[in-house]
């Protein structure tokens, strides 16, 4: 293991890696800690990009067709008179170079996690506060379709094969289904009354969807958490955390567990065979055998993970904790090893 990380002096972390290697990057406010994927050994910690002050500035994996990363960042209210509010927005970013290349201004918005179509043409955005979901073509960045969906539109994904567009209403205790092609919704599965659905992630097999419960309606719970961003205060329904799955053909729940933590995301194996549910609440990882829809393992972790990624072969998922980049091993269910990332905690990407 590399116990003194190289600190480097460029602006891209490009500089350090060889064309064609696969490399981690784990890319976060204070640097970019870029990690050998074959031996697992850190190579550099190169200068970051700084993030926005409402979440990560790179809050997901997904790229356009020309390789760049689009991320959201929402409005932020100013604590004092002489403070200027901070305006939504979208970035977009060249994944290895970090250079911004087009930032889309949202006014006085919530925006979220930015989802992308499998071909990397459309960028869907969710605007929490004006209940819909703004698509943008990635080659010219313009709007061409705007989706009105129910009360507070947190996520959304695309499946692989391009059939559907899930987006699940937190204050409506619904799931949107849309189809990409028209960009009109074809189905709403309901989630259950209270369970206050937020986040949503789509099955390689895209047969079926996991969609996060927050049990709470109004913005609070995920407002505070990523910097008291504009909306009510979060009321607990009294359901509790959980995650439901959803058929994607009979448009019905055919799965509901509870959990003992606000799950935010989860990542399915490439197989999926596996689906890692997790939250920057808590420091562990429940990973459900979706052929059963049981959990077969929960997976402690050092400290709460800011994001879990999985590699292209299913072999190892990547963790971002405090101390490092934890390595867990998809067959037997257990951290093998914790890359130091020389203090740099935020979103694994394998470039």
């Amino acid at each position: 293991m590399v116990e003194s990380p190289k600190q480097s002096s460029v602006v891209s972390p490009r500089s350090e890696t060889k064309a064609g290697h696969p490399y981690i990057y784990v890319i976060g406010s204070i640097g970019t800690a870029v990690i050998d994927a074959t031996s697992l050994q850190l190579v550099v910690v190169a200068p970051g990009i700084v993030a926005g002050p409402t979440g990560f500035l790179v809050d997901n994996h997904y790229r356009d067709r020309q390789g760049r990363l689009w991320s959201s960042s929402s409005a932020f209210l100013p604590l004092m008179p002489w403070e200027v509010p901070y305006q939504g927005r979208v970035s977009v970013w060249d994944a290895l170079t970090l250079r911004n290349e087009k930032t889309i201004g949202l006014g006085p918005n919530v925006v979220n996690t930015v989802g992308m179509t499998p071909d990397g043409k459309f960028a869907v955005v969710p605007i929490t506060t004006a209940n819909q979901l703004n698509v943008y073509d990635t080659e010219s960045f313009e709007q061409v379709a705007t989706i009105r969906v129910g009360v507070s539109p947190w996520d959304m994904m695309v499946s692989a094969d391009g059939k559907y567009l899930c987006e699940p209403d937190d204050n409506s205790d619904w799931l949107n289904i849309v189809d990409p092609k028209t960009w009109k919704i074809i189905g709403k599965v309901l989630t259950g009354e209270g369970s206050g659905p937020f986040m949503v992630t789509i099955s390689p097999s895209n047969k079926f969807a996991s969609v996060e419960c927050s049990g709470h309606h109004g913005a609070g719970i995920k407002a505070e958490q990523y910097g008291g961003v504009f909306g009510p205060p979060a009321v607990a329904t009294g359901k509790g955390f959980a995650i439901k799955y959803v058929d994607l053909v009979s448009q019905s729940v055919i799965k509901s567990i509870s959990l003992d933590f606000l799950p935010v995301w989860d990542e399915y194996t490439p197989n999926g065979k596996y689906d890692f549910i997790f939250g920057p609440l808590a420091a562990k990882t429940v990973v459900v055998n979706t052929e059963t829809f049981e959990i077969a393992e929960t997976i402690k972790l050092q400290s709460p993970p800011v994001y879990i990624t999985p590699d292209s072969n299913g072999k190892y998922f990547y963790a971002s904790v405090k101390a490092g980049l934890q390595v867990i091993d998809t067959s037997s269910l257990q951290v093998l090893d914790t890359i130091p990332t020389g203090g740099v905690i935020g979103t694994p990407l394998l470039l």
